[in-house]
């Protein structure tokens, strides 16, 4: 889409003139159509070089999809995450109860200025504060609850939540310490009474609303959602979708709603949607209704961002989806490589040379190691096997931890955890591989691989790959008693440390 054609269309919406599918734009069905990037005004030289820089520097990409025009021009999966598997959106699932949260205003079912309270009457505090009385759905949306949430560092009242018999009754509970409206904080609490009040209005779990006026409508058939223990869906976070999916929704948002002649999102609330309604106090990153804005950023951006790396990037100017899905790297390895790579709004020349580095950058980029050796186990590792380590409450969110050690077979173990509540078994690769299958939260992918590094030491990597979190636990054994140093690569606990005894 040129710029011009893009400003028109834009001033047509904001007229009201245009509604729909814009005529000949391309909508996918099951698959998206591909092309190589030189069609689309790519350099695919350039996203060779960036898919090889990121198999060397940051292992915890997973996935970098890039659409352009309706083609998907790259699509590309890291070791050892795969193709055909579904992944965390983390806080991506924000932008997706946005959009729900708008559907039901499409429909009259609730309005942005209805106070918060008047959805919950059985767990509203029975003497709210006056501020809280004030809160407004426009409030949950762009952040500016005025509770005492997200001025912490870390997400501390989502860690609480989590952990509450009752989410909602949680989150109402927080305390206020600003006028509602009037402050950014970054609240995950608050996009959990936004999904509680979806299901409040339409008298179903946000999932099922989703699916029936969001999902089914742009082609989305698989969606794993968990609710709280009061059946609501978790608005904050933990949708999990395939990365071409996470595609389509970026692609719903740059058509201003519209998906192949129906209008499944009104434009006007995409338009109130990716409007500046607050500044973040982050350089450069405004806040509209639960999506990011990068108004200053080259090309201009509106997106959706979670924990660990995920983001859905729309540049309208360069008619144009990128999405990528990771577990915690460093940096901004994708984004400003993929920007790069546009030279023109028109075809380049072909490039078969450049067309044929990235598909074998991409290949190479799927497979695993080879095998290592693996060294003899130490006298120790049969005297903890098969023990569980219950571990104090700690920011991992890991509960319970063992190892399981068989002397027959010597390349592979296996370590029972207990994660969120969830336990989850895993087959540990000895020999520097991952062993990966769905054994993961949710029966999720996920994999793990160790080593001993000592006579009491095993270096333990537990890769939650399909959720996102990737542990790295230095588990020295003394005794009866375990003692873990850990980190978790998507943000949870850096140079965390526990100690315990075995039950």
């Amino acid at each position: 889409m040129s710029l011009w054609r893009f400003v028109l269309i834009a001033f047509a919406l904001a007229c009201g003139s245009l509604e729909g599918a814009e005529p000949g734009v391309y909508y996918p069905g099951r698959d998206w159509r591909q092309s190589t990037p030189e069609a689309q005004g790519l350099d695919s030289a350039v996203l060779a070089h960036m898919v090889e820089s990121i198999s060397q520097k940051n292992p915890n990409v997973h996935s970098v999809t890039v659409l352009r025009h309706g083609y998907m021009v790259m699509d590309a999966y890291f070791y050892p995450y795969r193709s055909g598997e579904l992944h965390d959106a983390a806080s991506m699932t924000k932008s997706i109860t946005s959009a729900l949260v708008g559907i039901a205003i499409d429909k009259g079912l609730l309005s942005t200025d209805q106070r918060v309270l008047s959805f919950f009457p059985a767990e509203a505090p029975k003497e709210p504060e006056p501020a809280k009385k004030q809160m407004t759905v426009d409030d949950l949306l762009t952040m500016r609850t005025g509770m005492d949430c997200g001025v912490k560092p870390g997400e501390q009242e989502l860690a609480a939540m989590r952990r509450a018999e009752n989410m909602v009754f949680y989150a109402l509970s927080i305390p206020m310490i600003t006028t509602p409206g009037t402050k950014f904080s970054y609240c995950s609490p608050g996009f959990h009474l936004l999904s509680s009040i979806v299901t409040a209005v339409t008298h179903e779990p946000e999932i099922e609303f989703g699916r029936a006026n969001l999902f089914s409508a742009i082609g989305i058939k698989e969606v794993v959602w968990p609710p709280d223990k009061q059946n609501r869906t978790h608005g904050w976070g933990d949708i999990h979708l395939y990365p071409h999916d996470f595609a389509r929704i970026g692609y719903l948002y740059l058509h201003s709603g519209g998906w192949n002649g129906r209008q499944v999102i009104s434009s006007g609330w995409v338009r109130r949607t990716t409007a500046v309604h607050t500044s973040t106090g982050r350089s450069g990153a405004d806040y509209g209704y639960g999506w990011w804005l990068y108004p200053d950023k080259k090309p201009s951006e509106f997106g959706a961002n979670g924990r660990g790396g995920q983001r859905i990037a729309v540049w309208p100017e360069k008619d144009m989806v990128v999405v990528v899905t990771g577990g915690g790297y460093s940096g901004d390895p994708v984004l400003p490589a993929v920007a790069s790579a546009i030279k023109s709004d028109a075809a380049l020349p072909e490039n078969a040379t450049g067309v044929e580095s990235l598909r074998n950058r991409i290949r190479e980029a799927a497979k695993a190691p080879a095998a290592e050796g693996v060294s003899p186990a130490p006298s120790i590792g049969s005297q903890i096997s098969g023990i569980n380590y219950e571990l104090p409450q700690n920011p991992s969110t890991l509960e319970r931890i063992g190892l399981q050690f068989d002397s027959k077979t010597r390349s592979e173990a296996r370590v029972n955890l207990r994660y969120r509540g969830q336990d989850v078994s895993i087959p540990v690769g000895l020999d520097g591989v991952y062993r990966i299958g769905p054994n993961g939260p949710l029966h999720l992918l996920a994999g793990a691989r160790g080593r001993w590094t000592s006579g009491s030491e095993f270096l333990l990597d537990v890769n939650f790959i399909s959720n996102i979190n990737h542990y790295a636990l230095a588990m020295r054994f003394s005794g009866d008693s375990v003692d873990i140093a850990m980190n978790e690569s998507s943000g949870l606990v850096h140079d965390g440390h526990v100690t315990e005894k075995r039950q």
